[in-house]
């Protein structure tokens, strides 16, 4: 049995409820795109196209968008294979915050494996009428996807929701196959000073650093 959910968190799930067709169309419109990169050296596939849907929305609630092709990584690294990202940008956006405040980066990748054999048999539980059947529809693209919703102008968002300091909003490549992507986005300077992650083992929301 979970606990009871507090006021604030019973505030935020109807906001999402009141953004449900926003989410259904966003997902939707995201596991369309192929970016399939199972293994270091797959070619380039749709991620160009998915980064600038991302940076499209995100430009519209007025992020500061920043999309780029690193240069080849993880030469010497002990934990990342040496990986060319050529066709694969990687996307960092920050929306500024009220001001004195600490930021925060939700950070999430946007690759996805290959299909495999797919597994019937065992309905999934949930609530909600919706159901998803893509790659990426319940790994990053359906928990990262909240995130980019989250990312809302502070005009538009309760005032009990507003953060003083910034969001930065990452979307990075070839964490399947590697974790180049997020290494690319460190060596760029994607900085904050906490950070969610919303695929960590056990598929919770962790804190993942905090700056001292």
């Amino acid at each position: 049995m979970t606990d009871p959910l507090s006021s604030a968190e019973e505030r935020i799930v109807e906001l999402v409820r009141e953004g449900r067709d926003e989410l259904v169309a966003l997902v939707a419109e995201l596991v369309a795109l192929d970016t399939t990169a199972r293994f270091v050296g797959d070619p380039p596939r749709d991620e160009v196209r998915l980064q600038q849907t991302l940076a499209t929305r995100l430009r519209a609630i007025g992020a500061d968008v920043d999309i780029w092709e690193p240069e080849p990584t993880g030469r010497g690294n002990r934990f990342v294979r040496m990986t060319r990202l050529q066709g694969r940008p990687q996307l960092a956006a920050r929306l500024t915050g009220s001001g004195g405040g600490r930021s925060l980066l939700l950070n999430g990748h946007i690759d996805a494996v290959t299909p495999g054999r797919l597994r019937t048999g065992r309905p999934i539980r949930s609530r909600s009428p919706c159901r998803w059947q893509a790659l990426g529809s319940r790994r990053q693209r359906h928990e990262g996807r909240p995130g980019l919703a989250a990312v809302r102008p502070r005009d538009a968002a309760p005032r009990w929701v507003r953060l003083r300091g910034d969001v930065v909003y990452c979307a990075n490549t070839d964490e399947e196959s590697s974790g180049a992507g997020s290494l690319a986005c460190v060596e760029h300077g994607v900085h904050a000073d906490a950070g969610i992650c919303g695929e960590p083992t056990g598929f919770d929301a962790w804190v993942c650093c905090v700056a001292p």
